[in-house]
């Protein structure tokens, strides 16, 4: 009885018939029949550093690893192929980024018009601004003890309306200290305490 043909012992298997006749040595045009390539395409991957030549046992000339070659042409293959996608990301961070810089632009374009406009005071100028009126504000709260002095003495006697305007004074006097210290300290001591 003749064995069937689709059946073997296993372990048996033998590489199919055309593995057993390529030969381990090949020249470009050999090379680049297998990948579908000229032989001036095969030796312009050679000199790029694509694939790799080497001197075969007993041999002078330079020959190429059939396997190694037809491997590492493939491996060329998929990297480019890879590198196709990563330009199209990169024309979109492209995009983002032009996107973003739009935008900032056009926020510094209303900015400025906000200053031409006068929206917008320079800091030397808003902090004398700022300095002048808390000086105002000042002499007008330190002159408050003695108008309210001024008032309670019709209706008290004179002792009774120095006291208050003294101890109203001192109190002004330290609650003006206290805002003094808090609007010296950084921003970020404040968060500390």
């Amino acid at each position: 009885m003749a064995p069937k043909k689709g059946s073997r012992k296993p372990g048996t298997e033998q590489a199919p018939a055309i593995l057993t006749i390529i030969p381990d040595w090949a020249d470009a045009a050999a090379i680049g029949m297998l990948v579908g390539l000229s032989d001036r395409q095969i030796q312009n991957l050679t000199r790029s550093g694509v694939l790799t030549k080497e001197t075969p046992p007993g041999r002078k000339v330079q020959k190429y690893r059939t396997c190694k070659a037809v491997q590492q042409y493939i491996a060329h293959v998929k990297q480019k192929a890879g590198e196709q996608e990563h330009p199209k990301e990169l024309v979109l961070r492209k995009l983002e980024a032009e996107v973003k810089l739009k935008e900032s632009q056009g926020q510094l374009a209303s900015i400025k018009a906000d200053i031409a406009e006068g929206r917008y005071i320079e800091t030397a100028s808003a902090a004398q601004q700022l300095t002048e009126f808390l000086d105002t504000f000042k002499h007008f709260a330190l002159n408050i003890p003695s108008r309210v002095a001024g008032t309670v003495a019709g209706y008290t006697d004179a002792a009774t309306a120095r006291a208050i305007e003294k101890s109203t004074h001192k109190e002004l006097e330290d609650m003006l200290t206290l805002f003094a210290d808090a609007a010296m300290l950084a921003p970020g001591e404040e968060a500390r305490r």
